[in-house]
């Protein structure tokens, strides 16, 4: 495959004394504002600027060292038990999902919760669940308008909230979940970008507080789902179930105690957050890169009517390289540690910079260029491609995020033509802790 030719091995040069790398001198605000007008680019800047090891100074930190080296990644990935803290970093999620979300959760605890997991995202997920997601994609692709320019990142979003509330619900009552499902979709708007990269406005009270409305959505949520973990529990056959509800009320931990309320909810609110809203997000940007990439388009639907999956799985793999439902892995640095012959220093925010590592020339050869054909001949470098993070933190749903899309790519190529908008190809804009097209992913569809 393109990037399976070269590699990324180099004499590592001489260790500095302890000090971060250099980066850009901008204000912090100012590079905020950059990301989130243009993300990947500001990083290929950076990454031109001052080499695949940087440092930037952004809110809610003071400065945190962005790593583009796949042994670098290697590093931040691996070492995560002995010389990271995990969970640290990714404290601005905490409002959202919860402190007992497997997200936040660090070292036995999140182990436990993994393996209280596996059950319900492991086995053979594609038998249970990709049947059941391309009849929820066909219902809501039937309803799409058609013939003039439509963005895909709502239709998508409504799609795999739908797909998610199924699985982690189950689908026998789906009156149960609804008011959830609206809830949620309900609360995610613009406003909630400033309220994670500025956790403590969560905390306050007052009349003036902007997070107060979210404050109230997110009381509403909690009492909808321990509803929801009430109905179950009282369920004498909730142990035969396969929904992740079922099985975090069924689960015992090794003194042979139910897991609290709390705990299950903030499983199931990190669960619904991260896994609709990437997955929704990875299916807008596979649409759109489809729309402007006239081969890979027709090979797909050639394929889809074949009955193939090579190059669906391909399709897949390249919008994940180019666009990445996880732009990077942080971490806090707990000791001493080499990066690219950098001494960094202990209690440093490190990102594993997954997105820009996908776009760096000496891995992947034409790099901007989307071309499935990368990934039917061999495997990519070790650590180059990290769509779903690694390590023991390496995302538990992206076996199911894969079946996803893949079942809603061959619904939708079956059912309809793909065609691009008239407008140029559109820029990855930082939403919160995802990557959104700028117009929100026009295409322009007709029927088949």
């Amino acid at each position: 495959m393109g990037g399976g030719t070269q590699t990324h091995a180099r004499p590592r040069p001489p260790l500095t004394p302890p000090r971060l790398p250099p980066g850009p001198a901008s204000p912090g605000p100012w590079q905020l504002i950059r990301c989130q007008a243009n993300f990947a680019g500001y990083l290929d800047a950076c990454m031109r600027r001052h080499g695949p090891l940087f440092t930037l100074r952004m809110p809610p930190f003071e400065a945190f060292v962005a790593a583009t080296e796949p042994r670098d990644v290697e590093t931040i990935l691996l070492d995560t038990t002995t010389r990271f803290e995990p969970g640290a970093a990714s404290a601005i999620l905490e409002p959202l999902v919860g402190p007992a979300s497997l997200i936040l959760s660090a070292g036995p605890q999140h182990m436990h919760q993994r393996r209280l997991l596996l059950p319900a995202f492991h086995g053979k997920l594609a038998e249970r669940w990709e049947q059941q997601i391309a009849e929820i994609a066909a219902r809501h692709l039937a309803r799409l308008p058609l013939s003039a320019p439509i963005p895909l990142r709502e239709p998508m979003r409504e799609i795999a909230l739908d797909a998610i509330c199924r699985i982690l619900f189950g689908g026998d009552e789906p009156a149960t979940y609804r008011a959830l499902r609206d809830e949620v979709a309900r609360g995610l708007d613009p406003r909630i970008v400033v309220l994670l990269w500025f956790p403590t406005l969560w905390r306050r009270h007052g009349r003036l507080n902007p997070a107060r409305p979210h404050q109230r959505r997110r009381a509403h949520i909690h009492g909808l789902v321990h509803e929801l973990i009430a109905r179950r529990r009282a369920d004498a056959t909730h142990a035969e179930r396969d929904d992740v509800l079922s099985v975090l009320v069924a689960a015992r931990d090794e003194h042979g105690e139910p897991l609290s309320d709390g705990e299950i909810r903030d499983l199931l609110l990190g669960l619904l957050m991260a896994g609709h809203e990437t997955t929704a997000n990875a299916l807008t940007w596979a649409f759109e890169r489809l729309s402007r990439t006239p081969h890979a388009r027709e090979r797909l639907a050639e394929e889809v009517r074949a009955g193939g999956t090579a190059y669906v799985d391909a399709v897949v793999s390249e919008t994940l390289r180019t666009r990445p439902s996880v732009i990077d892995a942080v971490r806090t640095a707990t000791s001493e540690i080499e990066l690219s012959g950098y001494a960094i220093p202990p209690g440093t925010v490190v990102s594993a910079m997954l997105t820009a590592m996908h776009r760096r020339p000496d891995l992947w050869p034409d790099p901007l260029a989307f071309r499935p054909e990368r990934f039917l001949d061999g495997r990519p470098p070790p650590y180059s491609y990290m769509p779903f993070g690694g390590g023991v933190r390496h995302c538990i749903g992206a076996s199911l995020s894969l079946v996803e899309m893949r079942a809603v790519l061959r619904t939708a190529v079956g059912m309809l033509d793909i065609a691009p908008a008239p407008n140029r190809e559109e820029r990855m804009r930082l939403t919160g802790i995802t990557l959104t097209p700028s117009r929100g992913g026009r295409v322009v569809l007709a029927r088949r």
